[in-house]
């Protein structure tokens, strides 16, 4: 049995703040739900059928029932409290269908709609990163196990393929350095366009990030995904909000920045640092505090680099995190490391700057290792692909 409660299209949508949330019927809350999702039919993330949180509650509509004008062919993915489904409409649009239980405790779906339908506005140069929201609503189903009816909300996206954590790990575990710069080249891009709406991201990670399908010749292009976490940094003015006294942590505590694991706003500033640790573990296979389960640990060993840190723990830390690396990402870091919460990132800067990373190790970005199944050993070992002996004596230069 089928009950279309609240249904309507994005086709002319330009709804903000309290009157998206009305037609949801909720309010929207900052914490994720992160599904991940089988190769070439994902809105989310890796090759897999797993949640990654660890959560298991689905959602109720199965395969073959109509959600709106979308009907159910398949479920691709579980998370914290809902499910991903790959759906078609009567024109034989193939998209995700993302859903979520009304009762959710903490909310994802009316976030993920704000950031979305804003991104939509950017089109083409930085807006090809994000994939688009074709519909959003409310729906009823019975539910097949307890027979009982279960309101949900639910977003219908565009698909996008493989989530790059996979395509890493098929890799050997690291990219290239060409592919390294390359991809992470085109995340920084997407996170200029988010910043662009007025929006941060604060869960940047392999995992939030695929590439595009070889069906719709996107194999070379990266997408940015999973907005539960984000933030409006902006005022309706254009200008920031003020930053608050302290803040609960927000992200993954391996590619968090150091404000986020000293409790501080975050800000554009803390988006790149978490992009930058991307950066080097698409390159190194690992940071250097991979394999430290405490957050504190984490957060201790990121904080080595700071300022007010004796200089021998300064450079230690810098050395242990650059080791390896072309000596251009330790200018990328202390430009980083330099900002502050109100200032502007110089994209274009350090685009300009990984690039020439690149010509001056004489490493082309294409083809990508993806393209050609190029399994990479660790930065020396012999097939690394350039990289230089390390990036840290040009951070202090």
């Amino acid at each position: 049995m089928h009950f279309l409660l609240h249904f309507f299209s994005l086709g002319n949508l330009n709804i903000k703040g309290r009157e998206l949330e009305r037609k949801f019927h909720y309010s929207h809350s900052s914490t994720s739900i992160l599904c991940t999702i089988t190769p070439n039919f994902c809105c989310s993330s890796t090759p897999s059928t797993t949640t990654r949180d660890g959560r298991t509650r689905g959602a109720p509509p199965p395969p073959g029932i109509r959600v709106g004008r979308w009907t159910i062919t398949k479920k691709l993915g579980a998370g914290a409290f809902g499910a991903v489904y790959l759906c078609v409409n009567d024109e034989g649009v193939q998209a995700a269908l993302k859903t979520e239980p009304v009762n959710t405790p903490h909310p994802l779906l009316v976030m993920e709609a704000h950031v979305m339908t804003k991104l939509d506005t950017l089109r083409d140069g930085d807006g090809k990163h994000f994939c688009r929201c074709l519909d959003l609503g409310r729906d009823e189903q019975r539910d097949q196990q307890s027979g009982q009816m279960k309101k949900f909300n639910y977003i219908v996206m565009s698909l996008v393929g493989r989530g790059l954590d996979g395509v890493v790990k098929e890799a050997g575990g690291r990219l290239s350095l060409g592919s390294a710069v390359g991809v992470s080249i085109q995340m920084l891009a997407a996170l200029r366009g988010l910043h662009t709406v007025g929006y941060l991201h604060r869960d940047i990670k392999p995992g939030n990030s695929t590439i595009g399908r070889p069906e719709s010749n996107e194999i070379r292009l990266l997408y940015l995904i999973d907005f539960g976490m984000a933030r409006k940094y902006t005022k309706d003015d254009g200008s920031q909000h003020r930053p608050r006294a302290a803040t609960n942590f927000r992200g993954s505590p391996r590619y968090a920045a150091i404000s986020a694991h000293l409790g501080r706003e975050y800000s554009r500033k803390d988006d790149i640092e978490s992009w930058f640790y991307c950066m080097i573990e698409l390159f190194k296979g690992a940071l250097p505090w991979s394999n430290v389960g405490e957050m504190k640990a984490i957060g201790d060993a990121k904080v080595k680099r700071q300022k007010k840190q004796p200089e021998a723990v300064r450079r230690q830390a810098i050395a242990d995190l650059l080791s390896g690396c072309p000596s251009e990402f330790g200018q990328v870091l202390k430009y980083i490391d330099d900002m502050k919460y109100t200032d502007k990132p110089d994209y274009d800067w350090i685009i300009s700057t990984l690039r020439s990373s690149l010509s001056n190790a004489g490493v082309q970005e294409f083809p990508y290792d993806w393209e050609t199944g190029k399994r990479n050993a660790a930065p020396g070992a012999g097939g690394g692909g350039g990289g230089g002996g390390g990036g840290g004596d040009s951070y202090f230069n």
